[in-house]
């Protein structure tokens, strides 16, 4: 456990880590470049290049690329830097995940265990371990060292002291350095970096003459100035944390070499003899050793043979000028402004992929639907197939399996979908589903890209909602194709701004227009469209042609061209078109007819330029956790219009009550002392570490609601199941908090920690529902009369199901103090009856048959259910065992903490409402 735990860390870590070493060692080449041109100027400048390339290993370089995003004058370039962002991604952040992924973005990640799944950790364990050593060997030296300055003795007079002394008053020095005198054959040496010491061999004077001993001193003075002490250790630190990368090592070197040479300059234009200072040092090497430490700064450090030659050459040490100047300038200026400008470039790309998200909150809020079973025609032949379509005011489908619609909204293939039920690909379904106004109005203000985003979103949320689908992504190897330019190069053309396509293909609506594909049986052409939609469209044609594999985008290029492409299909395939993500959205079959067209690999390489290159390598995949058939009345054609709230009254709170309350009648809801946050978490189902940003006063500003519904619109939402109501409820909700609150966000994926219910060593302890049991003797509601079916919590610390299954327990668990969210890791899907009791945290709460107070908003929508059931809440009984050993003990699962990509909410504008 903690092994996956610590490989789904490492994962993470890792894109991030080798872009971060990239970076670095392109900066301290760069800096290298500088001092090779700058070998005959003074070694204070290099040392200073050679520094500023250590310590960016220490400075991430998306740090400094995050202030690009704050500045404003890059939010207005989106389409003109785009191709200038992805050139500098491409080339700063090597080891980063594409942004196009071939599963799309809305389920989390989940990765199949393997032995390779160990190397991750592996890695980590060995990196931890090459630190340890390397502070282990320090710290022997340290203790060395920290021996001889306990033992040494403070020096208060004597001609090294009277040196030293005027050796700091010439220097302007305020602080007298401490003198002190060792019986070991260590180096004169700086010890010590807020409180420098200088450490002198005892004998050594004797055998230096006063010149000698003067420029000496200078020397070690040289080193307290420019605090080389401090400058080592902060190197000593990259070298522990990169001590896998030899550049690290080098730079240190090239430290040392050029800390060395600066100080033998400063001693020397002090008016020192050189063949005096160059004897000095020579005498030190054959009285003392060298200092074993980087950071105690001796006389003898670096190449003595160079440093040597270097003093007694006459050479002429020149001073920048002007050119050198303006290029050390530049450089800077350049190391710094550009991780701003991506920053910049990164942040707007990332606002334009935000307009695209922000979408979707739109609550797809349906006037009608209606699932039945396909029609059963008398000899049906094959060329009777699938459509599907996206209406301007309705979706609709013909003759569908539910791993078609699957495809279609989530841009997978069958390759591509794990772990269904045998009836998710052979029972068909016709569907049509007529959306709310309000919905219709929301999807008129968006253009071609968001509208096709938001129609696959809305169709992920309807298969939630009447499938009552639920997956998750997992990685395994698979059969890849990857689209790359032939050798010839690409015989795309680009596409024309602007262009209108007045004699190019026309819609269902009778327009032509860009960004859309037109296709047939062997043909596509393409209207103004990227790539990466002709590759989503080949991807299902290789998946019939190679019996499973998936396709990847590797050309290069990120334009939008026109094509033509026409091939001859193989036979008894599969149609590779059951969605298109045009303004039109729809999907036809034809039978396949005679065609002299090449096969698809070759007319993609002989018309188009491109090729198929045929890999094998990991690969995502849908793995469907539980699908159901659609309920019976859906099957009926029965029709329910979404309901609203009818009239809302939104009331500051400005009371200093702590305490949280809610009334929930049949047609109304009354919200008291809730801030925005709470309302946002429980509209939208996540918790309160996945939501970020919002203005200042979304913790601080409490609110009163009152929401009345119709009673007509009431009492039909009354018909629904639970989940049906409650899942409107929500988008209710979600409605009132855009309008009222106008609301703006959009969702990014991030990795956090999270639970997996898994099932425990002795196994499950509940047991299986009885199907049409009425539960006569379960939880009563108003009048006694038996709820039925559903997950309760009568009293805080106890949950009772009656014929559901894990995946609503997960969801109440995830509602918990537990803080983190809970996913269903078990594989049981059936419904189940069990009654779970723990002591939950101390909480001061009170409840009656109408209204319930807490103070953490999550309760109250916990039991909101309850209290609609009009259930008691109890005080829980404080004897019972935590919630962990509750599930293992009681239930036979098991609760355990693993780290995974989530989805969050950042919230991008929220105003405050006024009053009515």
């Amino acid at each position: 456990m903690i092994a996956n735990s610590l490989s789904g860390m490492c994962r993470a870590i890792a894109p991030a880590l080798g872009n971060h070493l990239w970076q670095s060692t392109l900066f301290a080449i760069a800096a290298g470049l500088l001092t090779l041109i700058l070998r005959n100027n003074h070694a204070h400048t290099r040392y200073l290049l050679w520094l500023t390339a250590s310590v960016k290993f220490l400075i991430p370089f998306s740090l400094v690329s995050g202030v690009g995003g704050h500045i404003a004058w890059w939010r207005s370039s989106a389409s003109v830097n785009a191709g200038v962002y992805i050139a500098m991604d491409q080339f700063s952040q090597p080891f980063s995940q594409s942004r196009t992924s071939l599963i799309s973005e809305t389920t989390p990640t989940l990765h199949s265990a393997g032995l390779i799944e160990l190397l991750p950790v592996f890695l980590a364990a060995l990196w931890l371990c090459g630190i340890a050593v390397v502070v282990l060997a320090w710290y022997a030296r340290w203790r060395r060292v920290s021996s001889v300055m306990r033992k040494a003795v403070a020096l208060r007079e004597g001609r090294e002291v009277e040196f030293l002394r005027r050796r700091e008053r010439a220097a302007g020095m305020s602080q007298q350095i401490e003198m002190r005198v060792s019986r070991t054959s260590l180096e004169p040496g700086i010890f010590g970096i807020v409180r420098p010491i200088l450490v002198w061999p005892q004998g050594i004077s004797e055998r230096l003459d006063d010149e000698h001993l003067k420029a000496i001193l200078a020397h070690e003075l040289c080193h307290v100035r420019r605090r080389d002490n401090l400058s080592a250790a902060g190197h000593m630190v990259v070298e522990a944390i990169f001590w896998f990368h030899p550049m690290v090592w080098w730079l240190g070197a090239r430290l040392l070499q050029e800390r060395e040479r600066a100080c033998d300059e400063q001693v020397l234009e002090m008016g020192s003899d050189r063949q005096i200072y160059a004897e000095g040092i020579l005498k030190i090497c054959e009285f003392c050793v060298g200092s074993p430490l980087d950071f105690v700064s001796g006389v003898t450090g670096a190449d003595l043979k160079k440093r040597i030659a270097h003093i007694m050459t006459n050479h002429i040490v020149r001073k920048l000028d002007l050119s050198r100047k303006l290029l050390l300038s530049a450089a800077g200026l350049v190391g710094v402004v550009m991780p701003i400008a991506f920053g910049g470039l990164n942040a707007t790309q990332r606002r334009a992929e935000s307009q695209e998200q922000v979408a979707g909150i739109i609550p797809p809020v349906y006037e009608a639907v209606s699932i039945k079973p396909a029609s059963i025609i008398a000899n049906k032949s094959e060329a009777t197939s699938s459509r599907m379509r996206f209406h301007p005011t309705e979706f609709t489908a013909t003759n569908v399996t539910l791993q078609e619609l699957i495809g279609t909204a989530y841009g997978v293939d069958g390759v591509q979908l794990s772990g269904a039920p045998a009836w998710v690909n052979s029972e068909e379904f016709d569907v049509d589903a007529k959306w709310d106004k309000s919905v219709l109005d929301a999807l008129q203000a968006l253009n071609q890209d968001q509208l096709a985003r938001e129609r696959r979103r809305m169709l992920q949320e309807f298969l939630a909602d009447h499938f009552k689908l639920r997956l998750h992504r997992e990685t395994q190897h698979l059969p890849m194709y990857e689209l790359v330019v032939a050798k010839d190069g690409a015989k795309l053309q680009e596409a024309k701004p602007g262009n209108t396509y007045p004699n190019g293909f026309k819609g269902a609506d009778g327009r032509a227009r860009a960004g859309t594909l037109h296709f047939a049986e062997g043909q596509l052409i393409g209207q103004g469209v990227p790539i990466s939609l002709l590759v989503r469209q080949l991807s299902r044609e290789i998946s019939g042609e190679s019996g499973g594999s998936i396709l990847a985008d590797k050309t290069g290029l990120t334009g939008n061209y026109d094509f033509t492409l026409k091939w001859t299909p193989e036979e008894n395939q599969p149609s590779i078109f059951r969605g298109t993500p045009s303004g039109q959205q729809g999907t036809d079959s034809t039978s396949s007819a005679e065609s002299t067209e090449p096969s698809l690999f070759r007319a993609l390489q002989d018309q188009l330029g491109l090729k198929l290159e045929l890999q094998n390598g990991p690969g995502e995949i849908l793995v469907i956790d539980h699908a159901e058939k659609p309920a019976e009345p859906r099957a009926q054609n029965t029709y329910f219009r979404a309901p609203v709230f009818q009239a809302v009254s939104i009331k500051p709170n400005k009371s200093s009550e702590s305490m949280h309350a809610v009334i929930a009648k049949f047609d109304e809801v009354k919200v008291t002392n809730f801030t925005l946050r709470m309302l946002i978490l429980r509209a939208y189902g996540v918790q309160g570490y996945q939501l970020s940003g919002g203005p200042d006063w979304l913790d601080s500003e409490n609110y009163d609601i009152e929401a009345k519904m119709d009673r007509a619109a009431a009492e039909e939402l009354g018909k629904l199941s639970q989940a049906e109501r409650n899942l409107h409820t929500l988008r209710m909700l979600q409605s009132v908090l855009t309008d009222r609150f106008n609301l703006s966000l959009h969702r990014e994926t991030e990795r956090l920690p999270v639970y997996a219910l898994v099932i425990a060593k002795d196994g499950p302890k509940f047991r299986e529902a009885v199907p049409g049991d009425t539960y006569a003797n379960g939880i009563t509601g108003l009048g006694g009369r038996p709820i039925g079916t559903g997950i309760f919590e009568p009293e805080r610390g106890k949950i009772i199901g009656q014929g559901v299954s894990l995946s609503t327990l997960v969801d109440v668990l995830s509602q918990q103090d537990l803080g983190r969210t809970v996913q269903n890791k078990t594989g049981l899907p059936g419904n189940y009856d069990f009654t779970l009791q723990w002591t939950p945290a101390a909480r001061k709460s009170s409840a009656n048959s109408q209204q319930a107070n807490f103070n953490n908003y999550g309760e109250f929508f916990n039991t909101l259910n309850n209290l609609n059931a009009g259930a008691h809440v109890q005080v829980p009984d404080s004897s019972r065992p935590s919630i962990f050993a509750a599930i293992q003990e009681q239930l036979g699962l098991k609760l355990e903490p693993r780290t995974t990509p989530l989805e969050v909410l950042v919230i991008d504008r929220a105003e405050k409402p006024s009053e009515n």
